[in-house]
């Protein structure tokens, strides 16, 4: 239960960790480490960030997740359209807006029993600022504490950079239709600190004791015009509607 409250924490945060306000600086790619244990082995999967003035993309190595029952090796923004492409599998996109994504999570979450009011809420956390401070990749950083005030002994450490800014765009919005699991994360803290804040996380770390363990590293700050060939759909991707995709997972149920 407590790796689950530090992986929503995590989800959070680092869904969060690219937005700012409107004004954007920054342009470039990003790269980044995120590491996880599989039967005591820690494997590591690579992301990559690209951003410019008006469309983000994050791409993976392997698929991961953009919510459930959804993974995606490539999400692309574009908040010059008003819309997310989510690849969905080889030549296949979701293309769906901002208030198609809030329903569609709506509707997984009661498909897995999980509503925005349930009874099993989450446990609330509370963030303070240590007084450490660290240099990383050339990037003066200062450290977060996020506590889980049910589990005050466990805590996640993140080292937050306020000199890259970046423009999210819609998602320094606020998220309606969240299941609560994920609710207070994303537009609680993740909105003070990072979309309002404009700090950008270069290091997480989860905390038990004197025992501390790497959860994402960015290895990576490039500024440069790259992203600007990495923001586009790729050739031979046929996207598909919020509508078709609905009846295509109804279809499979």
């Amino acid at each position: 239960m407590i790796k689950r409250r530090l992986f929503i924490s995590v989800f959070a945060l680092f869904m969060g960790m690219f937005s700012t306000t409107i004004y954007a600086q920054f342009e470039g790619q990003i790269s980044m480490n995120v590491y996880s244990e599989d039967d005591g082995e820690t494997e590591v999967n690579e992301l990559n960030l690209y951003a410019t003035a008006d469309r983000i993309m994050i791409k993976g190595e392997e698929n991961f997740d953009v919510m459930d029952k959804m993974s995606t090796d490539g999400l692309l923004i574009r908040n010059d359209l008003k819309d997310f492409i989510i690849m969905t599998g080889k030549n296949q996109a979701l293309q769906v807006t901002k208030v198609e994504i809030e329903g569609l999570v709506e509707m997984l979450a009661s498909w897995s029993g999980e509503s925005e009011k349930s009874s099993n809420a989450p446990s609330k956390t509370d963030y303070s600022f240590s007084d450490r401070t660290q240099t990383i990749l050339g990037y003066e950083t200062a450290e977060m504490i996020v506590r889980d005030t049910e589990n005050p002994e466990k805590h996640l450490s993140i080292w937050l950079a306020p000199d890259i800014d970046i423009d999210w765009g819609m998602m320094a919005e606020r998220w309606n239709n969240m299941p609560e699991s994920v609710d207070a994360e994303i537009n609680g803290v993740t909105q003070d600190v990072i979309f309002k804040g404009k700090n950008f996380p270069l290091l997480i770390e989860a905390v038990d004791g004197n025992e501390r363990t790497k959860l994402m590293e960015v290895s990576k700050v490039n500024k440069s015009s790259v992203a600007k060939a990495m923001v586009e759909i790729p050739s031979g991707v046929t996207l598909m509607s919020f509508k078709d995709y609905v009846f295509k997972m109804m279809m499979e149920q």
